[in-house]
């Protein structure tokens, strides 16, 4: 596959060891903490093209784990294993030896799957900060699934969210182009188009393409030349770059929509500068969340010399705060069947990220509002909030 080349500098200054190997995190208020440490394995992506979203979601999981204790919470001690898109079994393996009663994985079911299985064989609670689709849960994994959960959203939500805001712009016709690589890409793409016919919106083109496949070039020489009034293009890897780029190397000025794995602007072209690009968001990474503890978690995490590629720092600051309340209400336990029976009884629990709501059928949060963020000249910038009101489905 395709990677993006990442020239941006600070890699996780806790986490700056050889790769693969396993590295005690304590995020304790300091040695003396009067609680016993509870080990939390994250096996995360750090170095290849998860990073952007795995390394932020870490800081503000270590971020809040060490307020947390600070404040006579859970001592909760991260110990992580940057499995780079590899190893992620093996990571997951080595981090249970290590001692994990709870699990943190990267930020795509697909690529957390790996990992996913081997904690929840092993009855451990398993957490995703940011996968965004409703299979992070049974609808995978089955049975055993009933231990995994997601901090995000799902695509069908965040797909439905772009096209209803869209709409709202008086944007009448569309091109849908779909990267077909991951589950994520493809559902958010389905469902754009879905909701975007439902409200009386025209769907003028479809192109297809697979992020690696080398045919994006196609891609974007038959849509610069066509008219719509936005063109909904999902992914997150790098055709991102390139197809933002050449359709405005072309002329095309046509408003581009992408969901929020296309947040950001340390992938955006110097020349021509990223314009009229709308992505559905968590949060802001720029300092100007409507949520004031967004922007302090900003500056935290700036203050740790961590860069936040993406708002996804804000759901790893989310997840601990979820399993704290888990905990909490669990009586201490940490048990993954008692942790998991709790977190199905989730109604609107507040956290960083908005409140959070699960259910037996569905590990995913529903009826979580969006940021809508948009990207002119190289620079993001908050404009709205937007909560969706139908999420169409896709069976």
């Amino acid at each position: 596959m395709r990677r993006l080349k990442f020239g941006v500098v600070g890699l996780l200054a806790l986490v700056a060891v050889a790769i693969g190997t396993t590295v005690a995190v304590t995020t304790a208020a300091g040695k003396g903490s009067a609680k016993a440490p509870i080990i939390v394995g994250a096996a995360v992506d750090l170095t290849s093209s998860m990073k952007p979203f795995d390394s932020p979601a870490l800081a503000g999981a270590q971020i809040e784990a060490k307020k947390l204790a600070a404040k006579g919470g859970p001592n909760f001690q991260i110990k992580v294993c940057n499995h780079q898109l590899k190893k992620q079994k093996s990571c997951a393996a080595q981090l249970i030896q290590a001692g994990a009663k709870v699990a943190i994985v990267t930020c795509d079911v697909e690529y957390a799957a790996a990992a996913t299985q081997e904690f929840i064989n092993r009855g451990i609670l398993t957490l995703s900060p940011c996968v965004t689709t409703d299979q992070q849960g049974p609808q995978r994994f089955g049975k055993k699934g009933k231990l995994a959960f997601t901090v995000g959203g799902t695509a069908q939500d965040e797909g439905s969210a772009e096209a209803e805001y869209a709409y709202s712009r008086g944007w009448r016709t569309a091109i849908v182009v779909k990267d077909n690589f991951l589950v994520y890409f493809r559902n958010v793409s389905d469902s754009f188009a879905k909701r975007f016919q439902e409200l009386g919106g025209k769907i003028v083109d479809r192109q297809a393409f697979a992020s690696g496949d080398k045919t994006i070039g196609n891609v974007i020489s038959k849509v610069a030349s066509e008219k719509a009034d936005v063109i909904s293009f999902v992914t997150a890897f790098g055709e991102l770059p390139q197809f933002v780029g050449g359709i405005r190397s072309a002329g095309n000025k046509t408003p581009i929509v992408n969901s929020w794995g296309g947040d950001g602007t340390y992938w955006n072209p110097k020349n021509p500068q990223v314009t009229d690009y709308y992505v559905d968001n968590y949060a802001s990474s720029f300092g100007d969340d409507p949520n004031p503890a967004v922007n302090s978690l900003l500056k935290s995490l700036l203050a740790a010399k961590q860069v936040p590629y993406t708002a996804s720092f804000v759901l790893g600051a989310a997840t601990i705060d979820a399993l704290a309340t888990a905990m909490k209400r669990a009586g201490g336990s940490t048990d993954g069947a008692k942790l998991a029976a709790t977190l199905e009884k989730f109604r609107s629990v507040p956290t960083i990220s908005g409140p959070i709501t699960y259910s037996a059928n569905l590990h995913s949060v529903t009826g979580r509002p969006w940021r809508i963020m948009k990207v002119q000249n190289n620079k993001e910038s908050f404009l709205r909030m937007w909560k969706t009101k139908k999420v169409v489905s896709l069976k």
